[in-house]
């Protein structure tokens, strides 16, 4: 398939709305494409250029892009500043601005290669070499092409579908029905590539899949929970029941094999392990990734060094929970402490501030057996012999019971420690990967109403939406609370849920006839919280959420855990938000936990 095939299919993707167009129009594109430029065609459209655990980023912003267009097609600064201001969209900008190139001579696979060389591109020069090889790759092809092309690497795709959208399309293309769509995604879910699921049943079909296969350094859809907030009912839906402590942290997969080929370099294996001098020069794979599947490795080199040292195995995945800690007082700390990491170029030196504990709660995969189908019981009687003695990882302790009264006074035991609340699970159940079943339930604080009142907070701005958002324009929106101190509006959460597919498209129109070109005078923003769309602090929404928690990104210095939007109030001038003060009144009535 040549590049301007595959943009003629992007522009049909983008130009409907409608779920069951999307899957047949993708359909018919997998059918066009070779089994060898599936998987990079799959890619491409989602905006990606390889897995998402995996995939490398371009690090060209809006201001690059520009230079790209300008130093490509020469149609003058004035011009490309006009016509950016008035499209808003540097795709178009480049379809409007591109030459005449038929580009028929360019295939799908060269245009992706070139991709992949544009983004390995870095250090000294980097910048130049990037507008030279991009502006040069661009000047190759048609309008078309050159429009989502630019949008693939500024990361601004948004085609309105996700992976999920691509297995009904390959259900689709191999005439499948119900089971064939659950083996698809059983096995999406063990090995969330879809590039390499689509080129499995493009060359061999659904047979094709038996080769996919739970590996180390591919991260596992995290199984997630269902909620219910009475034990009786508990009981009564689960029957016998092991309870675990819900901590105040982040989800953490961990894997680690003795004998798998290190791909980054020496250099880079040594930075981990800051002054372990047994570890550096360590040929030992260690990774470690989100609930979102994205490569953490390098905000926990203190799970890493752990996993090394504590791990009694040849080759490891594990499920868990990461949770820092005050060194000084063993006090737990919020999650947000820990997400600094993300943020922090020195993550070593900040790791020995703010320390880790690794609860480890389920093992996935031993010595490269699978043992997710094994029952939860099982799996944590082999998780519990392979962990050695240690300061980083433990053992998440459980307790089994099938008396509501036994589960209530365990879930009071962990409100005394200050903890989140319970995760209750069925011992004789499997592990089900990216499921969201009663085989695991979330029984919290916030289910006795943690956060007794609301918040009325003012929106400053909005994000476009991603994946299945992006035909609302809107993915979710940034809230302030007022401090009258400063007579500023300080942030202290984003909100994407709570509302309706109706209601995004509603409150996004209204927002943008009060958007301005540039943040609010009185909105006080971290960079870290930009917007796509700033608008004029004037709406108040009420949001509810499960907890307030320290932050050090939120100007207010608090955020909101787990927001979700009940509606707008109309009633409520800016000033009449919740203030600052409230803020700080209701945070003082929480106490953080200890273990």
């Amino acid at each position: 398939m040549n590049i301007k095939e595959f943009a003629a299919y992007l522009d049909k993707l983008e130009n409907t709305t409608k779920r069951l167009e999307i899957t047949s129009i993708l359909k018919d594109m997998i059918s066009e494409m070779s089994t060898n430029e599936v998987d990079k065609g799959i890619y491409l459209s989602l905006g990606l250029l390889k897995a998402q655990f995996e995939n490398p980023k371009f690090n060209i912003a809006e201001k690059m892009m520009v230079r790209v267009l300008e130093f490509a097609y020469k149609p003058g600064k004035e011009r490309l500043a006009g016509l950016f201001a008035d499209k808003g969209d540097l795709g178009d900008v480049a379809l409007e601005v591109a030459g005449d190139t038929k580009g028929d001579g360019l295939s799908l696979t060269d245009v992706y290669n070139e991709l992949i060389e544009l983004a390995a591109i870095e250090g000294s020069g980097s910048q130049e070499k990037k507008v030279s090889k991009l502006s040069s790759l661009l000047i190759k092809m048609d309008k078309l092409s050159a429009k989502y092309v630019v949008r693939i690497v500024l990361g601004t795709t948004r085609l309105g579908f996700t992976e999920l959208t691509v297995i009904d399309a390959l259900n689709s293309l191999i005439q499948g029905d119900k089971l064939t769509k659950a083996k698809i995604e059983g096995k999406y879910n063990m090995h969330p590539d879809i590039g390499v699921i689509a080129k499995k049943i493009k060359d061999s079909g659904l047979k094709g899949l038996d080769e996919v296969v739970m590996e180390i350094g591919v991260p596992i859809e995290p199984q997630r929970c269902q909620r219910l907030s009475d034990p009786v009912e508990i009981i009564e839906k689960m029957g016998c029941v092991s309870a675990e402590f819900k901590f105040d942290g982040t989800r953490v997969q961990v894997h680690m094999d003795r004998n798998k080929p290190i791909k980054s370099t020496t250099s880079d294996q040594n930075s981990l392990f800051g002054d372990n001098e047994e570890l550096k020069g360590a040929s030992v794979f260690v990774k470690t990734y989100t609930r979102n599947l994205e490569d953490s490795t390098y905000q926990y080199p203190d799970i890493a060094e752990a996993a090394i040292v504590q791990l009694d195995a040849e080759s490891v995945i594990l499920d868990g929970e990461a949770v820092g800690y005050d060194k000084n007082t063993g006090d737990f700390l919020p999650f947000q402490e820990i997400m600094q990491r993300k943020r922090k170029h020195n993550v070593t030196e900040y790791a020995l501030d703010i320390p880790l504990k690794y609860f480890a709660f389920d093992i996935l995969m031993l010595n490269g057996k699978p043992l997710v189908n094994e029952t939860l019981e099982k799996r944590r009687e082999i998780l519990s012999k392979i962990i050695k003695p240690g300061k980083v990882i433990e053992l998440s302790r459980n307790f089994v019971t099938d008396k509501p009264e036994e589960l209530s006074e365990f879930f009071e035991e962990s409100k005394t420690k200050s903890l989140e609340g319970l995760v209750v699970k069925k011992p004789d159940a499997q592990y089900q990967a990216g499921a969201r079943s009663f085989a695991w339930i979330k029984y919290k604080k916030a289910d006795e109403a943690l956060l007794d009142d609301t918040i009325d907070v003012v929106i400053l701005g909005y994000y476009h939406g991603r994946g299945g958002r992006a035909r609302f324009g809107m993915g979710g929106f940034l809230t302030a609370v007022y401090d009258k101190a400063t007579d500023t509006f300080k942030t202290i959460t984003k909100v994407g849920s709570g509302l309706t597919d109706e209601q995004f498209v509603s409150l996004r129109e209204r927002l943008d006839k009060i958007k301005i070109d540039k943040k609010p005078a009185k909105a006080d923003v971290d960079k870290f919280f930009d917007v796509n769309v700033w608008v004029a602090p004037k709406i108040v929404v009420e949001v509810g959420a499960d907890e307030l928690s320290k932050s050090a990104n939120h100007t207010a210095g608090y955020a909101l855990r787990f927001p979700r939007m009940i509606k707008i109030r109309e009633d409520r001038r800016p000033e009449d938000a919740t203030s600052l003060e409230e803020i700080k009144s209701i945070y003082k009535n929480q106490k953080r936990g200890s273990y």
